[in-house]
């Protein structure tokens, strides 16, 4: 047993040395302007969100970095609802999935840039289809850095092919 101690702790030193020696190395990742602007919304915001139907509703958003800058995702509060949002770039165009109280997934790209605006638009190709699934069809974003206020827009298209819209106006809290 004496002898084997030893051993053991020589084998240990090697695989450590060995194994340092791979280590991987993650470089910055070059994200489009769009990206960059999602980037300045990390953090936690909090306002209300005025729907369609009358309904006014707490709404909290918080942001954040993830996967070595190359993904943000999105933790969404609507009243007693919680969701989830990706953005990453695809070839470099900054898109959008959606994880939504409704159980469905829709997938957005970017339509439209200006300086404090980002317009999505539904992307057919991810199978959800009008009078057949309640989905959000349409997202806009638009954030003024002077005042630190986001408002999110949407637009959902009920299984009937009815419309309720969504208005929140955030205030960035932290």
């Amino acid at each position: 047993m004496k002898r084997i101690l030893p051993v053991i702790s020589v084998v240990v030193i090697i695989m450590n040395v060995a194994f340092a020696e791979d280590k991987v190395e993650f470089k910055p990742i070059k994200t489009s302007p769009a990206f960059d602007m999602m980037k300045s919304l990390v953090g936690t915001w909090e306002g209300k969100l005025e729907r369609s139907n009358g309904e006014v509703v707490d709404t909290k958003t918080t942001y954040k970095l993830v996967s070595n800058g190359s993904v943000i995702v999105e933790d969404l509060k609507e009243g007693d609802q919680d969701m989830m949002s990706t953005y990453t770039d695809r070839f470099g165009k900054l898109t959008m999935t959606h994880y939504c109280s409704f159980g469905t997934k829709p997938i957005f790209n970017l339509s439209s840039m200006t300086e404090n605006t980002l317009d999505f638009d539904f992307d057919a190709t991810c199978g959800l289809k009008e009078g057949e699934h309640t989905f959000v069809k349409d997202i806009t974003l638009k954030y003024d850095p002077k005042k630190d206020v986001l408002i999110n827009k949407y637009l959902v298209i009920m299984k009937d092919k009815s419309e309720l819209t969504g208005v929140a106006t955030l205030k960035r809290v932290k």
